[in-house]
């Protein structure tokens, strides 16, 4: 229906620019760009039933897992995201004084995300799982329908320019023209990012090993003796440095010290 109600109009505005003025025509394309996407938005109730067997879900999530070794973790990770078709967006790891977190960003296929996250449990004990799922299914619908109305659009002024006679009426026509397909590049772009979204799911996964206090307490004992040791230097160098202010203060300080017991006596 949507479709048919498309073409009317498009016979309807291409029948009135064949007997009209060229700034008519104009006029009338532009028109149809404002109407065009109201047709789409109107007829949006009657494609509902079976968008409901087609919903557009960005599943995303994070998991947290404490192992034992997180060379082992990584390989097991690694292996699994190549054997479900997906790849690794980010691989991190940091020390956080009383463990070391690993933390790998991946993108897998929708379709194998649940089978994906079954093979992780030999990891470790899970400690934390957040998992979303967004539907964007009528954000997918608005873009596709005003992406198609704009290139319609973009068809008519194409005919506009192919029927113009006047250099300044074609001038204008392109430069609305060029304003119609930089909309639809917009609109191309947010459809491709939610395709990429609703296609690939991500996931972060943090595998944390604890360490040890007697791992940790010598060598931080031993670095807090050699860090005092070299303030200590650094401080006699200094005054090594400032020697001559040292004695000339000392001279002040002996002189007003004797004035004082001059005075007195």
């Amino acid at each position: 229906m949507r479709n048919l109600l498309l073409l009317l109009i498009t016979t309807v505005v291409l029948s009135a620019c064949g007997n009209s003025t060229p700034s008519e025509r104009w006029d009338q394309a532009e028109a149809a760009t404002v109407s065009a996407p109201d047709v789409g938005a109107s007829h949006g109730a009657g494609r509902s039933a079976p968008l409901l067997e087609q919903r557009k879900i960005i599943r995303n999530g994070s998991q947290r897992y404490e192992v034992d070794d997180l060379d082992a973790a990584r390989k097991l990770i690694l292996a699994q995201v190549q054997a479900h078709g997906g790849h690794v967006e980010g691989d991190d790891r940091s020390e956080r004084g009383s463990s070391i977190d690993l933390s790998i960003r991946v993108r897998i296929p929708a379709d194998r995300f649940d089978a994906f996250l079954g093979t992780l449990h030999p990891l470790g004990e899970l400690l934390d799982q957040q998992i979303s799922a967004t539907d964007v299914t009528a954000q997918w619908v608005d873009v596709e329908a005003r992406l198609a109305a704009k290139r319609k659009v973009e068809e008519r002024y194409l005919a506009i320019v192919e029927q113009a006679s006047a250099v300044t009426e074609i001038l204008e026509v392109e430069r609305e023209l060029g304003n119609v397909r930089a909309e639809i590049e917009s609109m191309e772009a947010q459809l491709n990012a939610l395709k990429d979204q609703v296609s690939m799911s991500t996931l972060t996964i943090t595998c944390t090993k604890p360490q040890a206090h007697s791992e940790q307490g010598s060598p931080r004992f031993g670095l807090a003796i050699k860090r005092g040791w070299h303030l200590f230097v650094g401080f006699l160098v200094g005054i090594v440095h400032l020697w001559p202010f040292i004695l000339i203060a000392g001279g002040i300080l002996l002189w007003l010290t004797k004035r004082r017991s001059a005075r007195k006596n």
